[in-house]
């Protein structure tokens, strides 16, 4: 992308009037020295002054600059400042430097990665770590956004509409009561909490199935399970095929093809379902994010879930290196929300609870491992509770411990566990405890 330097007289001019611009141009964005350096001082002085110099100051800025003084003349000032913003159209001048910085600001960081990569020296045990600071490198800067939305003003009439957003059922009556009808679908962060081995991934296939068969386009992420044994809790569920037998019926390719395209109720077609394994410990935000992208692209379709199992054991790009357990999750968990939220998307993953919540007839809070992080962050907390009667009977309770927008926190209830077919099947025991300070 070529830009010459009548071009950057003009973006320079821009940046003076539009200080968001001014802000994101970095030093070495300009290929003239002068407008280069008078860039620099300019962003000097907004950041200081909060507004961008006239002329005059800048005259005076470059008079005290032994790196400006040198270089830039009065006619070379007298010249920038000649240049008439109004006589280009207004959507031109705004498309093509955004156009600009966004090309500059890859630029420069795809040099400083080639840098980084060839002065680091790469082995077998750091090559992960060594991908994700690249990884890191790239995002980090590119994560430009010159989005004009003010927000709303308090004093218009129409901001104060309560615009209902789209909901998805969560498969459970009693919580979609508390909810208002179920998730939100636009970034919603849902984590459920429980303990080591206590069934955290059937809750998950479980929430997978039932988006599917209401029409939710849903993507699992698996960084535990593979992915062919996630499809076969999944398929149990939904083709109602004994997870016994279901290695066998499978080969019967006609026989699962009957099954799947009875997948639905009749009335709205089922959602597509995609299953990706990604490696343990290795997979990022910015790895799911482009790989749901991607099916959006080549499929022609919008993914309403995300469904990822489990976010302890995701990799944390921001920081991989990191022993604190607390500040890996709440940051991961973050970036999870935030990617929900830019791309319209349900987030749905798990975590685990502390040692003392393990074979409890109720958890809490408390009981959460890296809670405090987790749980400020998440919209919705569920706590799955088994013991060992409960084991014995084939039950769960489901617990609400969290809720961002909504009452009921402390409700529970009672599911049944069909092991068969992999099916959590909802009662009408129902309840609410307040144990552990909930």
């Amino acid at each position: 992308m070529q830009f010459g330097q009548d071009f950057e007289k003009i973006f320079f001019r821009l940046s003076l009037q539009k200080p968001k611009y001014l802000q994101a141009i970095k030093s070495g964005y300009y290929t003239s020295e002068e407008i280069d350096v008078l860039s620099h001082l300019a962003n000097k002085f907004y950041t200081k002054f909060n507004e961008t110099p006239t002329q005059e100051q800048i005259k005076l800025l470059v008079s005290h600059s032994n790196k400006a003084k040198d270089k830039v003349t009065d006619n070379i000032l007298d010249m920038l400042f000649q240049v008439d913003l109004d006589q280009y159209d207004e959507e031109w001048l705004t498309s093509t430097a955004e156009s600009w910085i966004k090309w500059r600001t890859f630029d420069t960081s795809l040099f400083d990665t080639i840098e980084y990569i060839k002065t680091t020296q790469v082995t077998p045990e750091n090559a992960d770590s060594v991908i994700q600071k690249v990884k890191g490198l790239i995002n980090d800067r590119n994560n430009l956004t010159f989005n004009s939305d003010l927000g709303l003003n308090f004093f218009e009439v129409d901001s104060h509409d309560q615009k209902e957003s789209e909901k998805v059922s969560t498969g459970y009556n009693f919580l979609d009561r508390l909810l208002g009808g179920g998730y939100d679908k636009g970034g919603n962060l849902i984590v459920y909490a429980g303990e080591q081995n206590i069934g955290k991934s059937i809750y998950l296939a479980n929430d997978a199935a039932n988006f599917v068969k209401m029409g939710t386009n849903t993507v699992v992420i698996t960084a535990e399970m593979a992915a062919h044994k996630f499809v076969k809790r999944i398929g149990s569920n939904l083709l109602s095929i004994n997870i016994n037998d279901y290695a066998e019926k499978a080969k019967n390719k006609e026989h699962v093809q009957r099954r799947l395209e009875a997948v639905g109720d009749g009335f709205t077609p089922p959602g597509e379902l995609f299953v990706k394994q990604f490696p343990t410990s290795q997979a990022t935000v910015l790895d799911i994010e482009a790989y749901v992208s991607q099916i959006e692209e080549e499929r022609q379709i919008k993914v309403g879930a995300v469904v990822i199992d489990y976010i302890n054991i995701l990799a944390n790009y921001r920081n991989q290196n990191t022993e604190n357990t607390y500040m890996k999750i709440k940051q991961i968990a973050e970036d999870l929300r935030a990617m929900g939220i830019r791309n319209n998307w349900l987030i749905v993953t798990a975590t685990q609870i502390t040692r003392n919540g393990y074979n409890s007839s109720d958890i809490g809070m408390t009981d959460i491992a890296e809670s405090a992080g987790l749980s400020h962050t998440a919209d919705v907390m569920l706590g799955i509770i088994q013991d060992d009667l409960m084991r014995a009977n084939a039950e769960y309770w489901l617990k609400l411990l969290k809720i961002r927008d909504g009452e009921g926190k402390g409700t529970k209830c009672k599911l049944d566990i069909d092991w068969n077919y992999m099916r959590l099947i909802e009662t009408d025991d129902i309840t609410n405890s307040n144990l552990h300070g909930i």
